[in-house]
């Protein structure tokens, strides 16, 4: 009995940290670009999404301590890093365009992470299930938000 608890503890968990890390890479993606946006518009976009992204992780980080009293597992040194990076090289021309492009597949990496993660998830937590939900419709809203601007 008690090795079925923390099996599922275990699972929750690690969905909670998937959700903390996918809107953690939303911040640092965003902080990588943020500075080099020329248009209004794209860069009130992008900093609205910072906002629920930044309210995301904290709903997490609650999440994880009120229910399994623990704390959020962060994205590794080495993926921030090359996160910043690669955001680095690919606006390097500065262009408004490659960085909605960029943004736009940030984007869609998270929802094919969280999705899946969804369809695997067998614990059914309402809500980390809800939370995981916000998160991929916050996604899903980001990329059409962005697409005027391709």
């Amino acid at each position: 009995m008690g090795e079925f608890f923390m099996e599922k503890a275990n699972a929750n968990v690690e969905f909670l940290n998937l959700i903390y890390q996918n809107a953690q890479m939303g911040l640092i993606g965003i902080d990588a670009v943020i500075d080099k946006v020329e248009n209004e518009e794209v860069a009130k976009l992008i900093k609205e999404q910072r906002v629920e992204y930044d309210r995301l992780c904290n709903m997490a980080k609650t999440l994880l301590m009120e229910k399994f009293h623990t704390t959020e597992e962060g994205i590794s040194a080495l993926k921030k890093l090359s996160s910043k990076i690669m955001s680095e090289m690919m606006t390097i021309n500065k262009s408004d365009k490659n960085i909605v492009k960029l943004m736009i597949e940030g984007n869609e990496k998270g929802v094919i992470a969280i999705r899946e993660k969804l369809n695997a998830y067998q614990e059914q937590d309402e809500d980390i299930v809800d939370l995981a939900q916000k998160l991929l419709a916050t996604e899903e809203h980001n990329m059409k938000e962005f697409e005027p601007y391709l």
